[in-house]
């Protein structure tokens, strides 16, 4: 992790609901890339007990304690990507889910190109990112920081997904 530096994006698979936490004091202490900013989803739970807290607005709470903000979703790229954009404007470090759900499988779920397209508006690299869950233990695995600079937003979709994926 030494020489990593913000703006930047961490992009990692997406195994639980923690998974923003987790990765975040995973980090060193006192790390340049904290705090991190994480794209969150505020509806469409599959789990009643998480309809019920989103309905209560409890969820919003914690994303707002935690760093988290609305994905936006089913408002196109342009604008779901417009808050982490000028996050990583100001040099912030944000936190991305390419799987833009949660896949319990040990395998990768497919991969959605806002976090490619992100990258690409903002110029930033991107820290790829493990998580693994075995018998309620985690591990994280942290790759190499990576740019796609010549890549089209399907391309880097794909380069990430392929970088994650040499992570397990």
């Amino acid at each position: 992790m030494a020489g990593v530096r913000p703006p930047l994006i961490i992009a990692s698979n997406h195994k639980t609901l923690i998974d923003g936490f987790l990765l975040m004091i995973a980090l060193p202490w006192l790390s340049p890339v904290l705090p991190g900013r994480y794209m969150t989803e505020e509806f469409e739970f599959r789990a009643r007990a998480l309809r019920i807290l989103a309905r209560l607005r409890i969820l919003r709470f914690f994303y707002i304690l935690t760093g988290g903000f609305s994905s936006k979703r089913g408002q196109g790229i342009e604008n779901a990507i417009k808050i982490p954009a000028a996050i990583l404007k100001n040099g912030g470090t944000v936190l991305m889910f390419p799987e833009g759900k949660l896949v319990r499988e040990n395998s990768l779920g497919q991969f959605y190109h806002g976090t490619s397209a992100l990258v690409l508006a903002a110029t930033v690299s991107i820290l790829p990112v493990y998580i693994k869950v075995s018998r309620g233990k985690f591990t994280i695995t942290f790759g190499k920081v990576f740019s796609l600079e010549t890549a089209s937003k399907e391309e880097g979709t794909e380069i990430l997904k392929k970088k994650i994926e040499e992570l397990q």
